[in-house]
């Protein structure tokens, strides 16, 4: 009876990891999992789709950025370029109204997709933007990832532009929001990419561009977020023209800081109380498609 039950418990154990599937820690910003469908962008200005989860075979067709694909499936197989490990997605696609199948590597794929009529918003992890500081003689490396975000319509890279995100527990995935001009003077667009993590005390960045109506893209300030529940908080916020107490083409950042005291309320929740402050208030010139810090 013993020997049965060590032998179901041991299948129950290799069936549970089969269905985990390959994990690499370069693809968790991607937030694709084996055994989902997913639908994404093609990332790369062109991409090469093979018929195995390899490069040993010639290509058997080409797409280029912001063509659509469903991811259908992660392979165990690898492939390290530019710094990034990462794996090759199963996908299909449509190609002159015919559905094909292949393989692509994850790195040449978007990460959320983002769109607003014809004009995709199509952002993913370009490459590793690894630096090494240096202090009292010892040598730290920061890890980082290049993200870049390019405005495609019709296959054509209308702006394109990069920021720079750590590679820490903030990268455990991404995401995306389109916004309006919010009010801004020739702003069509404003793009909000988020990095963050799912457990308290991770950090949320949120990294703002505008996309003006000349076709620029230009970065805003960032904004970070921080929440231990029930112990601390930093939490950073905007106001932009069209919202309430906004200003014309005038955006207002405010920070606060929230720190827990011994007492608590009627639920058992810790009284907070605002440890930190800090403002800041930035002039944006429409015609000149700039953004300053005012006084």
């Amino acid at each position: 009876m013993k020997i049965r039950v060590l032998f179901l418990l041991i299948v129950i154990s290799n069936f549970l990891h089969a269905q985990e599937g390959p994990n690499f820690p370069d693809m968790r910003s991607w937030a694709i999992n084996n055994g989902d469908t997913t639908d994404r962008y093609i990332f790369a200005d062109t991409a090469f789709i093979r018929s195995t989860p390899d490069t040993k075979l010639a290509p058997t067709d080409t797409l280029v950025v912001g063509d659509n694909i469903t991811v259908v499936g992660v392979t165990s197989n690898s492939l390290t370029i530019r710094g990034i490990k990462a794996p090759w997605l199963k996908i299909i696609y449509l190609k002159n109204g015919e559905q094909q199948e292949g393989y692509v590597w994850l790195g040449l794929v978007s990460c959320m997709p983002l769109r607003r009529g014809d004009v995709k918003f199509v952002y993913g992890i370009e490459r590793r933007a690894d630096s090494i500081a240096v202090s009292s003689g010892r040598r730290d490396t920061i890890r980082r990832y290049l993200v870049r975000l390019k405005i495609v319509q019709n296959g054509n890279v209308l702006a394109k532009a990069a920021v720079l995100t750590p590679d820490d527990e903030s990268a455990g995935y991404s995401g995306g929001k389109l916004m309006s001009g919010m009010g801004l003077t020739n702003v069509q667009n404003i793009i909000v990419l988020t990095f963050s993590g799912e457990a308290c005390g991770i950090p949320t960045y949120d990294y703002y561009l505008a996309w003006t109506k000349s076709g620029q893209l230009v970065r805003f300030p960032d904004k970070v977020n921080i929440g231990d529940a029930d112990v601390f908080s930093h939490s950073e916020t905007f106001i932009f023209p069209n919202e309430k107490n906004g200003k014309p083409d005038m955006i207002f950042w405010k920070m606060e800081v929230e720190e827990a005291t011994d007492k608590v309320d009627k639920d058992g929740f810790s009284i907070m109380k605002v440890t930190d402050k800090k403002s800041a208030v930035y002039a944006w010139d429409g015609v000149n498609e700039r953004l300053t810090a005012s006084n």
